[in-house]
């Protein structure tokens, strides 16, 4: 639909006089040291003696990945226009083994573990040198970052590992055991004063670091390990919040700190469960606190049980308390699940922190590449990626925060997706959530479905089927007889002014024939991502052969060394509902093997499996798994998620047409 906030232009027209032109990052430089730190002058930042605001993302990965990850990633956050990543600075274990952890080591990386009688730290490759490389590398791109000294969460240990050293028996005696408070304390002495390997600069004297939070999302409860004290309040938290930022100002004036905390409001008369005082938060008594510089905030409508409207008045309010109070106010993490409605609100929210004057915004969670070149899953389902359509329009939103020129936007065009029943046409809202800037009216009417093609193209026409507009924007897609899959197709669209958007995506997924055998892997583009499963040391490899084929030209050749599990993670759930029997070709060649195969499925990734048998040396065969007769119970058969194939040691086998029927 087309987004055309009014309110923006007057507001924004006023915000971008006198606006300086060129980009904002630069390296630093030799300016005097009050300069090169962004710092808080009454409710305005600065950096350099200009007016500073914050757009950027967050991300829990990068202080525990290749350093190629962390280039790939920061790489990308400063070629998208961001100027500011939020990302964790503690990774807490139990003993050094890994012993009596909340939570293990990062692919073997932590900073903290525990010493006999104390915490220790670890500052070594595997250790803080990996924090080094990312505050050197933001350094070098000029972007500024976020750093919590503690989790509330314990996905890296956080809080609750603190109170397992301690051997207590609250999440909340975080807060207020003065032994645990010590070694936090202990540990954020450490991290100032740490020296960065690759610059030589102690982080409190970095001017690549924006920001210290006290923690992220402090609350009294976290997720499970250790339940919420009775006696954990508002006070609790706050109590404890006032004398850490207190010490963190004594070691570190140069930088801004906030408490990290949600936004949550303490009105003890209150019922909804963000304002009630429940989780122990009160943020405008956190952000008044001596040493606090900024006023945090969070939103997660999902997770929270709330409206995306709702979310626009959960921003605005948190911006004018912050105006009340004189704090100035930055939207640290915000999400939204439902792609399909995701870029117009975020615009919508983005404008709120925009009109609204608050200090920036930084969404939930930016991603890159992995180091085999693939993205690095959207495990959350929050993920956006750049480049993208939503990175698109979050880079419009930083280049008017950071009063980059020019301001005059191209519509942002966003991909769209449906699913349809075998044989069955789909009508997709094609532009409900594509938006237009400023006052100019999106035209839904002008929906191009070829770019490629000079002139507006109403139709376009594949092997899956036609894609036709319709009125007010939306596409009809009309299967070919007998198509399921995907198809696909681009588009673009104009706005009044007649500026064209970027191209964006239509994706039809045509569920297959409810009574036709489906085709999972035949193996003739290559191994399909098979292998030995993960938790097998030494199962074998595979590859694949033309040695041998039941149909096509091609089958998986299994070389066996210890045997065991052979299989593959699917990329998306496929629906196996109707379907009765889990068939596949074997051939053995100078030895024989067990025979078995199991699936994972459903929301729990139950293992199902077949009965055990046994396939003679130089034989070829069909193995047929009778699906109503699996090891589970309540097989979940909407939902493949895993498939893996038994073959014993010391062997080569073949396998082929791995199906549903």
């Amino acid at each position: 639909m087309s987004r055309r906030p009014a309110r923006l232009v007057a507001v924004t027209a006023a915000l971008l006089a006198g606006a300086p032109s060129g980009a904002v990052l630069a390296q630093r430089g030799n300016e005097p040291r009050s300069e090169r730190f962004v710092r808080r002058v009454g409710r305005a930042l600065y950096l350099r003696g200009n007016a500073f605001r914050i757009a950027g993302a967050s991300n829990y990965y990068l202080m525990y990945k290749s350093r190629a990850m962390v280039d790939d990633l920061l790489d990308t956050a400063a070629a998208s226009g961001f100027n500011v990543v939020r990302l964790w600075g503690s990774l807490e274990i139990g003993n050094q083994d890994g012993s009596n952890s909340i939570n293990r080591k990062a692919e073997g990386v932590y900073f903290q573990y525990w010493d006999g009688g104390a915490p220790a730290y670890n500052d070594g490759p595997d250790g803080l040198q990996r924090l080094d490389y990312v505050v050197y590398k933001a350094g070098q791109l000029g972007l500024e970052l976020i750093i919590p000294f503690v989790n509330n969460w314990n996905g890296f240990g956080g809080m609750d590992q603190y109170v397992r050293w301690r051997g207590g028996r609250y999440h909340d005696d975080f807060y207020a055991d003065p032994v645990i408070r010590g070694w936090y304390k202990a540990w954020i002495a450490h991290l100032l004063d740490h020296r960065n390997v690759y610059t030589g600069v102690a982080y409190k004297d970095d001017p690549a670091i924006m920001t210290w939070e006290l923690a992220n999302e402090p609350r009294c409860k976290s997720a499970g390990a250790y339940p919420q004290s009775s006696a954990c309040t508002t006070r609790t938290l706050i109590d404890w919040a006032g004398e850490v930022a207190s010490f963190v100002k004594s070691i570190d004036p140069n930088h801004l700190l906030s408490v990290g905390d949600e936004g949550f409001y303490c009105s003890p008369s209150a019922t909804d469960w963000t304002e009630n005082c429940g989780e122990g938060v009160d943020t405008l008594a956190l952000a008044e606190l001596p040493g606090v510089d900024l006023l945090s905030f969070h939103l997660y409508p999902d997770g929270w049980g709330k409206s995306a409207a709702w979310g626009t008045a959960w921003i605005e309010r948190h911006l004018q308390d912050a105006g009340r109070i004189h704090e100035r106010a930055v939207l640290g993490e915000f999400g939204l699940l439902d792609k399909a409605t995701r870029n117009p609100l975020y615009k919508e929210w983005t404008d709120s922190v925009l009109t609204g004057g608050g200090a920036g915004a930084l969404y939930w969670i930016l991603s890159g590449k992995q180091d085999d070149g693939s993205y690095y899953p959207d495990y959350d389902g929050f993920t956006v990626y750049c480049p993208s359509p939503v990175c698109t329009a979050f880079g419009n939103f930083a280049r008017v925060m950071q009063r980059r020129a020019p301001y005059r936007f191209a519509p942002v065009a966003d991909d769209d997706a449906a699913v349809t029943p075998f044989d069955t046409p789909a009508t997709i809202p094609a532009t409900a959530n594509d938006i237009a800037y400023w006052d100019v009216a999106l035209v839904p009417e002008s929906v191009d479905l070829d770019p490629a093609t000079p002139g507006q193209q109403a139709e376009y026409a594949t092997t899956a089927g036609t894609f036709s507009l319709q009125d007010g924007g939306r596409v009809l897609f009309t299967p070919a007889p007998g198509f399921s899959g995907k198809a696909a197709a681009s588009y673009v669209v104009s706005d009044a002014r007649e500026q064209v958007s970027n191209a964006a995506t239509l994706t039809v997924t045509v569920r297959p024939n409810p009574s036709a055998a489906i085709m999972l892997y035949s193996f003739e583009t290559g191994t399909e991502g098979w292998g030995s499963a993960s938790w097998q040391a030494n199962a074998g490899a595979v590859e694949q052969s033309a040695d041998y084929h039941s149909e096509g030209s091609y089958s998986l050749k299994v070389a066996t060394a210890d045997g065991g599990w052979f299989g593959v993670v699917l990329p998306s759930p496929v629906d196996l509902t109707g379907r009765t029997h889990f068939k596949f070709e074997v051939k053995t060649l100078a030895t024989g093997t067990s025979q078995n195969a199991a699936l994972q499925l459903g929301d729990g990734w139950q293992w199902c499996q077949g009965a055990w048998g046994w396939i003679n040396p130089g034989t070829t065969t069909t193995v047929d798994m009778d699906m109503s007769n699996l090891s589970c119970s309540a097989a979940d058969l909407s939902k493949l998620r895993a498939v893996y194939v038994w073959f014993s040691g010391g062997g080569a086998f073949y396998l082929d047409a791995v199906r549903a029927e």
